[in-house]
């Protein structure tokens, strides 16, 4: 493992910890294996990276990780749900039609108009999730 995976590994079991949840030595290899991924991954790809954990345990992990928010997770309508690291700054994403090209992108704006419409409402936003369909530059 690059000098970098094993920041990101011990920034997440980190996280993990922070949360008051406990770090099992198939939690660690999960987070080793989500640290290796390179960009976008799927659960089922990650459990077929870990043969001998079960995939049970894999989505409770991804779970996890998602509910306190070391991984997000992006909807590609009818495809699979896709998971990366994210230990930024809340971000959103833009996902390609023709070729599922994905990118971050901030949207400081819409996060000042999110945050003034909770003053207007009868409740709490507790989390919420964008993905903008695009065509991109290289496939238009």
């Amino acid at each position: 493992m690059v000098n970098n995976q094993v920041e990101t590994v011990n920034k997440l079991i980190e996280l993990v910890n922070i949360s008051g949840n406990s770090i099992t030595s198939s939690r660690r290899r999960i987070i080793a294996e989500i640290a290796r991924q390179e960009g976008l991954f799927t659960s089922e790809e990650l459990a077929k990276a870990l043969p001998n954990i079960g995939r049970a345990t894999v989505y409770r992990t991804l779970r996890l990780l998602y509910e306190i928010g070391t991984i997000c997770r992006i909807n590609i309508v009818d495809e699979h749900s896709y998971y990366a690291i994210s230990l930024s700054d809340h971000h959103h994403h833009t996902v390609c039609k023709k070729c599922n090209k994905i990118e971050e992108i901030n949207l400081i704006g819409f996060e000042k108009d999110l945050n003034q419409y909770e003053k207007n409402i009868n409740g709490e936003i507790l989390s919420h999730n964008l993905e903008i369909y695009i065509i991109c530059g290289e496939c238009d």
